[in-house]
């Protein structure tokens, strides 16, 4: 399993979260995982119950993992709208790829009861 790389350019990101979705999608059912978090530099672990300060300047950290590919981004406060806008058009493009689930008996139940209520 790869680790993950250095902190990739937000550009650079965008493209290769955009190559996850792409290849996701020709080479069968992988899901592509993102996930953020605050995030203020630091490379060790903090008690949970330390909170920042407010002199730090916080930025958030994006993953994304597709298979055993890792990529990460760090997004400073200044560009979160332009990145937002960027991630966003992203998923907007990917949504065609979704499915719709099949529900079980026990859901169909479920809401049929709840619509009757």
């Amino acid at each position: 399993m790869s680790s993950v790389e250095q902190h990739l350019a937000n550009d650079q990101f965008l493209q290769k979260l955009s190559a996850f979705y792409r290849d996701s999608k020709i080479r069968g059912p992988r899901s592509v995982y993102v996930t953020m978090k605050p995030y203020d530099g630091r490379t060790k672990a903090t008690p949970k119950d330390q909170q920042f300060k407010d002199g730090d300047e916080v930025s958030c950290l994006f993953r994304a993992k597709w298979g055993n590919k890792k990529i990460a981004t760090e997004v400073k406060a200044k560009e979160v709208n332009k990145f937002h806008t960027q991630y966003s058009a992203i998923i907007v493009a990917q949504m065609v790829n979704l499915e719709k689930r099949k529900k079980t008996e026990d859901e169909k139940k479920k809401t049929g009861a709840a619509t009757k209520a």
